[in-house]
């Protein structure tokens, strides 16, 4: 069989693979708010849950880059997911806050693994297909997200709980991967040098400043916005699921024009829009309180971290004199770290001000992004 036909078929399986690494997202987050009932948690708690998820996936960024460069991508890339998909199912039985911290800390771990192995198994696609796919291959994973959070406020609106719905659907994206997975190409040792973790400094500074708070922003409002609708804006968890979902539709449908924004706009005007967007949707959000506000607010914040997030990549990856690889892990570094603390610092600040406070930090990161984005300059 000719090698473009095996590099098709392994393309759209890695589609199908991204999609799946979405919907466990999507579900997740979506239900969190569920979790949180079903084992009286407050918001502090919530966020040692949510930090747990966070840490489990940057801890695993070395050990994922060695497995991918070690055994090549598609078997890590099913280990990843088979970890989350397991973690995801077992969570509708965590009978404790600690097992459910354990959990998400396992779940963590899948998705970051997954996160980097189908990130390398796209690296080798592009080279073997000449052309680019990264980008159409993260707005399969925001995609994904849409339909997982789409899915789960269907069954809440059903009242479908999470112990009938969270297997349920850990199974049958199970067997999404088992029909697909195998069409992945064998032994695709792509170059994973950006798999660990690295201090940004220097001409990386300010990237790096400037992903930690696109990260940040992204992980908060996908972790705790259908937890405000559900709580703030008195939402049912129907409806409160429905916000992951503007949230995702709107970011999958931005992500495909972001690199002919990032072309018309350059990187600092990128950012500046970016930015003003995201301050802009959560401000709508927590200053009325109000379902369809929210809803309109998580969309704008969705549009904002569309496409900032692989661009601030590209310039981690083109600083001058700086390796591609040592700067894309630097930048990465800030990221996750942007990621990790989002659980804690919004969790235990809602616990003495309230959560629409607390979300007051995703507004002020994106000001941040919005101010300093211009000291990029132009670079495309």
């Amino acid at each position: 069989m000719p090698a473009s036909s095996n590099a098709s078929k392994a393309h759209r399986a890695l589609v199908a693979g991204f999609i799946v690494l979405g919907a466990i997202d999507g579900v997740w987050v979506a239900r969190l708010p569920a979790l949180k009932h079903h084992l009286s948690l407050d918001n502090g708690r919530l966020g040692i849950v949510v930090f747990a998820a966070s840490l489990g996936a940057t801890v695993s960024l070395p050990f994922a880059g060695w497995l991918s460069a070690r055994f090549g991508s598609r078997g890590p890339l099913a280990l990843g997911l088979g970890l989350a998909l397991g973690a995801l199912a077992l969570a509708a039985f965590a009978p404790t806050l600690l097992a459910l911290v354990a959990i998400a800390a396992v779940l963590g771990v899948g998705l970051g693994i997954t996160d980097i192995s189908a990130n390398a198994h796209g690296v080798e696609l592009e080279r073997r297909l000449g052309r680019r796919v990264l980008s159409p291959l993260h707005a399969a994973w925001s995609f994904g997200l849409l339909g997982g959070s789409a899915v789960t406020a269907l069954t809440a609106a059903a009242g479908i709980g999470i112990r009938a719905e969270l297997p349920a659907v850990a199974a049958v994206l199970g067997f999404a991967i088992v029909l697909t997975l195998p069409r992945l190409l064998p032994g695709t040792a792509a170059d994973v040098e950006s798999a660990h973790l690295a201090f940004p400094r220097g001409a990386l500074a300010l990237p790096a400043l400037l992903m930690f708070c696109a990260l940040f922003v992204e992980f908060a409002a996908m972790n705790w916005s259908a937890v405000f609708l559900n709580g703030p804006a008195g939402a049912s968890a129907a409806v409160a699921a429905t916000a992951v979902v503007c949230y995702a539709g709107a970011m999958g449908v931005a992500r495909l024009f972001g690199d002919r924004l990032l072309a018309r706009w350059g990187i600092g005007g990128l950012a500046v829009r970016s930015g003003s967007l995201s301050c802009a949707g959560m401000l709508l959000a927590i200053g009325t309180r109000s379902t369809v506000p929210a809803l309109v607010g998580f969309a704008l914040v969705g549009v904002g971290c569309a496409a900032i997030v692989p661009a601030l990549f590209r310039v981690g990856g083109s600083a001058p004199g700086i390796a591609q690889g040592a700067g894309i892990a630097a930048v990465a570094t800030a990221g996750y770290s942007g990621a990790l603390v989002n659980g804690p610092a919004i969790g235990f600040i809602a616990r003495g001000v309230g959560l629409s406070a607390a979300l007051g930090l995703v507004a002020a990161a994106g000001a941040v992004i919005a101010l300093l984005g211009p000291r990029l300059g132009s670079a495309r």
